[in-house]
């Protein structure tokens, strides 16, 4: 399957994953092989097959990047409602699930844009305790390239929805 031909269904399973699960989870593979997985809450997406996250908590990806800098990330479209109803069809209405393949840049400033962006997603918790202990340091970001995807899919109940 073609990444370019189907990244509009895409960027829309990614839009309800991220609604109902406000994370997504980034694959990395340490020095050793062994694979690490991080969620990660500030994941933007852009209309050119790439996107970028804001890099501030975990430390193993950034040693992870060292020597290789390959990653997969998963975005699930967990509502209750939408498996319910999905459930009772016998049919998804759009994909449940969906892995992107690619790779990261390097650690970078994140331009006006990108905080303001950020910013409109956690706004409305801006006048709460938690928001500046947990997101007052965002301000680093690094891109991500994607090169391809793998859909989740189930038997019978997600016919259709890939080109």
């Amino acid at each position: 399957m073609e990444l370019q031909k189907n990244w509009p269904a895409i960027l829309q399973v990614l839009d309800n994953a991220r609604k109902s699960n406000r994370f997504f989870s980034i694959a990395t593979v340490d020095v050793d092989g062994n694979p690490h997985v991080t969620p990660i809450g500030h994941v933007f997406f852009r209309g050119d097959m790439t996107g970028y996250y804001f890099d501030a908590y975990s430390k193993a990806m950034p040693e992870n990047f060292e020597h290789n800098k390959r990653i997969c990330l998963m975005g699930v479209n967990s509502s209750t409602g939408f498996w319910l109803k999905s459930l009772f069809r016998g049919q998804f209405c759009s994909a449940p699930a969906v892995r992107l393949f690619g790779e990261v840049g390097e650690v970078r400033d994140a331009t006006p844009e990108e905080a303001e962006k950020l910013q409109q997603r956690i706004g409305i918790t801006r006048r709460l305790k938690g928001h500046q202990l947990i997101w007052s340091d965002l301000n680093r970001v690094r891109d991500i390239r994607f090169d391809g995807f793998a859909p989740a899919t189930y038997p019978v109940m997600c016919d259709g929805l890939w080109q």
